[in-house]
């Protein structure tokens, strides 16, 4: 239960967390099987006499839950300059700025998601942790030709379809989810997790610390990569060390770097920032926000950022940035027209049967005023 519970956004991190903060909340970022909001609803935070407000991309864990159990109220929990939580009475609207003077530095080791990339450094620990096995009817797939490695690391679904598939669950657990539909040839190896109504095409090979996400149809080969819900990538190609946005449609063969051949380490554009940051990873492929379509052999190199609202396409290497309302094959490319994108974004929210929001259009505009320096 989340009763009296809000989670804050801190604009910061907002803006470091671009372009997968511009259609949704902090807490609504996808990590290991669910949103960072929903892991909260296995730690109970009761707390009747005062409202609580969580940093959105802090992730939960026994201890970080049981110091904010212990809050008093008007009081503020911090780890060095960042705001974990702080608690009001109820009907105040204070911020966490007016109560500095009940300020309690947390002694453990708080982990909240600061940058896009810490998605993938937690992914495959929180898979480890969330996904829980559970006995099935083994013989019943073993009868649609599917072979499974250690059943007893695998969660799946009565509802899901498996035919002629390999699930390799000796390394990791391995979650398949309500309605889930991995078609014939299909291997997996764990930890990974396909969401409710996920599905796959022939031959998908999904290698360790993946989530495919609700509703999202996959191909080819996809490693270490988070599938933000409704995305397609139905066809061959590779995607590896990746965090992909929602509504996200990349046509075949679109693949992407994520080890540079000197081994250094990668660096992306930080929209906080305008500018290329080192991240200190060595893997780390796309970061990739929603309603974007590439055309068929589309080509990323590590590092590779790319906004909101793009379709695109190249016969060689596409740029490591990409802004937002981008439209074109690289290098003669132009502005996506606002109607146009409108239409299409609308149109693919219809395709995967989910209503169109009603503030699509505000978050559209506000996207094209914030990235057109960007664009010049």
């Amino acid at each position: 239960m989340l009763e009296n519970v809000n989670f804050f956004n801190d604009p910061l991190l907002v803006q470091a967390m671009r372009p997968l903060s511009y259609y949704r909340s902090l807490d609504q970022l996808w990590l290991g099987t669910s949103t960072i909001q929903d892991k909260w609803k296995a730690y109970p935070l009761p707390h009747p006499s005062a409202q609580m407000s969580i940093l959105g991309s802090l992730i939960p864990d026994a201890d970080i839950t049981q110091a904010i159990r212990q809050l008093n109220p008007n009081s503020v929990l911090v780890q060095g300059n960042q705001v974990l939580a702080f608690t009001t009475e109820q009907g105040q609207h204070q911020t966490p700025l007016s109560l500095t003077k009940n300020k309690i530095e947390y002694i453990g080791k708080a982990q909240w998601i600061q940058h896009p990339e810490d998605l993938l450094v937690h992914q495959a620990a929180v898979l480890r942790h969330e996904i829980q096995p559970a006995p099935f009817d083994i013989e019943k797939y073993q009868a649609l030709g599917n072979i499974i490695l250690a059943p007893t690391n695998c969660y799946i679904h009565p509802s899901a379809q498996l035919k002629g598939c390999m699930l390799d669950a000796s390394q990791g657990p391995i979650y398949i989810g309500e309605e889930v539909n991995l078609q014939m040839g299909t291997i997996i190896q764990g930890p990974a997790a396909f969401l409710k109504g996920s599905s796959t095409n022939l031959g998908a090979k999904i290698r360790p610390n993946t989530t495919i996400g609700p509703g999202c149809k996959v191909g080819g080969e996809i490693n270490h990569s988070i599938f933000f819900p409704y995305s397609n990538k139905a066809h061959e190609g590779y995607i590896g060390s990746s965090v992909i946005g929602s509504y996200v449609n990349m046509g075949a063969l679109t693949s992407n770097s994520n080890i540079k051949n000197d081994l250094k380490p990668v660096s992306i554009f930080d929209y906080s920032q305008s500018k290329q940051r080192n991240t200190g990873l060595k893997a780390l492929g796309l970061i990739m926000g929603d309603f974007v379509t590439t055309g068929i052999h589309s080509k990323f190199n590590t590092g590779s950022v790319i906004g909101c609202h793009t379709n695109i396409s190249s016969q060689g290497f596409l740029p490591k940035f990409i802004p937002s309302f981008t439209w074109g094959e690289y290098p003669k490319v132009q502005t996506y027209q606002m109607e146009k994108a409108k239409q299409v974004a609308s149109q693919w929210i219809s395709l995967k049967q989910q209503a169109i929001p009603e503030n699509l259009a505000q978050v559209m505009e506000e996207i094209w005023k914030e990235e057109a320096s960007f664009r010049t």
